[in-house]
């Protein structure tokens, strides 16, 4: 049996400023034990919930005084099924 790839349930909806992003849940599943990490300098603020249901957003800023001109943040989270997965996002 083959497994068919799992798509990242995410869309960046918008890019309000340079360092602050809002990701839609766009997949059907509820998404839970969301986390967010940055990789560089800076501090990331989120309006995260815990739980991201379909449609739900949160919206991700990076901020600081030395930002970074270009960034990594790593979206956690799990599926209903327990699976756990990563995505990247470079800024």
């Amino acid at each position: 049996m083959i497994d068919v790839a799992y798509p990242v349930p995410f869309a960046i909806s918008s890019r309000t400023a340079r360092h602050s992003l809002v990701l839609t849940n766009r997949s059907p599943e509820r998404l839970t034990a969301l986390s967010f990490s940055l990789l560089g300098t800076g501090l990331l603020r989120t309006t995260a919930p815990l739980v991201l249901d379909p449609g739900q957003q949160v919206r991700l800023t990076v901020s600081g005084q030395e930002l970074p001109r270009r960034g990594i943040v790593v979206v956690r989270w799990f599926r209903p099924d327990g699976s756990e997965y990563l995505w990247r996002i470079t800024f």
